[in-house]
């Protein structure tokens, strides 16, 4: 008796159980959908900011926050606050390297780039809070260079710098051997084939 009646209070008058039991799971998928990335109101001059910081560490934040290629950067920064509850400063300061926010101080808003994260954070939230911000323009070369590339290292080298430090190391402790037992006679190290 109780299950029938807790059955009708759910359903709305003129519609029958089963639109009911479907209205009522159409709900819950919205409310779901909508939790799952609140948005965030951001004001234009962090909005600015936002765009400012992406241009030219696109390709850094992009994997960091695991974004394919057709999704706006900043809309994905402003999902990440929104998603996490967290301020443009707590952003900044969370996920950007001090090293990306002392380059974006410098170049960008002309403040000093020392301190750590949290200070570096701060000192850029407080610049896009001022609704007349306006970064300064970007340096010549970040146009070209979108990312630090880092130096390209010729794999033959290495290979043979690391054999080499590998034979000079095998010489100094057959060296160190001998020293330590100078009656015995010393053997000759064996040098293994490396295959490369």
């Amino acid at each position: 008796l109780f299950q029938a009646a807790s059955h009708r209070a759910r359903a709305l008058p003129g519609t029958s159980h089963h639109e009911a039991s479907t209205r009522s799971e159409h709900d819950i998928d919205m409310s779901r959908r909508a939790r799952s990335a609140p948005k965030v109101n951001v004001s234009p001059s962090v909005r600015l900011g936002l765009e400012s910081i992406v241009e030219g560490n696109e390709t850094a934040i992009r994997a960091m926050l695991s974004l394919g290629s057709d999704k706006v950067v900043v809309e994905g920064l402003i999902d990440c606050m929104g998603v996490n509850s967290l301020s443009a400063e707590m952003l900044i300061a969370n996920y950007f390297s001090a090293s990306m926010l002392g380059a974006y101080c410098r170049e960008r808003i002309g403040k000093s780039d020392k301190g750590g994260a949290a200070t570096l954070a701060e000192r850029i939230a407080r610049e896009w809070a001022k609704p007349s911000f306006a970064p300064l323009p970007a340096p010549a070369d970040s146009k070209k260079r979108k990312e630090p590339q880092p130096p390209v290292e010729d794999a033959a080298a290495k290979r043979a710098t690391a054999l080499a430090e590998v034979a000079a190391k095998r010489a100094r402790h057959a060296a160190q051997k001998q020293a330590s037992s100078p009656t015995a006679p010393a053997a000759e190290p064996k040098e293994k084939e490396v295959v490369g």
